[in-house]
């Protein structure tokens, strides 16, 4: 049994959208960590998106889930529309796990994206490291909150970005394909007792 003097750990899945550390999906992750953390509740994450996945996580010991692709089509969602729509007609198979591609921050960091132009390009190109990448440092949108935004760039497109939004980095884990309506973010909630479409 781990003595981790924490409240709560979050064991997130491979299938997980955004910036991903780990390479074991969440299926086998969770009974593995739960077993290893003893009494200390753990929060399933990724590839969750609805109740039946809620109840696989509870079932394999988990004392709660961390939904995140799923709540990006709520109407509280303050994401551009282009994203959403994006989004709404994502299958599983649309999403990319890049271990470099956008400039997270920090140097080897994984992460899951919706497939776009501008990781079509970067494979095209053979996949070059920063610093040889196409289009480095081109403007490809603005934002009044956040100003230029560069190709390769970590921003979540907001309400307010203006430019080429299916090049941006346009954040999804594979449960994407169980979302395919906008709904409010308590209907999402309430809607843990079946499938939240």
């Amino acid at each position: 049994m781990a003595k981790l003097w924490v409240d709560v750990v979050v064991a997130q899945g491979w299938e997980a959208g955004g910036h991903v550390r780990g390479t074991v999906a969440t299926l086998p992750l969770i009974p593995a960590v739960v077993d290893a953390v003893g009494t200390t509740p753990v929060v399933a994450a990724g590839g969750i998106a609805d109740g039946r996945g809620l109840a696989a996580v509870l079932a394999l010991g988990a004392a709660g889930a961390w939904i995140g692709t799923r709540f990006l089509a709520s109407q509280e969602a303050t994401i551009h529309p282009r994203y959403r729509e994006l989004l709404l007609s994502a299958t599983e198979d649309d999403t990319v796990f890049l271990e470099e591609l956008f400039d997270v921050g920090w140097r080897k960091a994984p992460h899951r994206v919706l497939r776009n132009k501008t990781v079509e390009t970067w494979e095209a190109a053979g996949r070059p490291p920063f610093g040889a990448r196409p289009g480095e440092g081109e403007v490809i949108a603005r934002s009044r909150s956040v100003g230029e935004i560069v190709r390769y760039q970590t921003y979540t497109p907001g309400a307010d970005f203006e430019g080429d939004i299916d090049a941006l980095s346009l954040w999804a884990g594979q449960s994407v394909g169980l979302v395919s309506e906008i709904k409010p973010a308590g209907d999402i909630v309430r809607g843990a007792e079946g499938p939240m479409r």
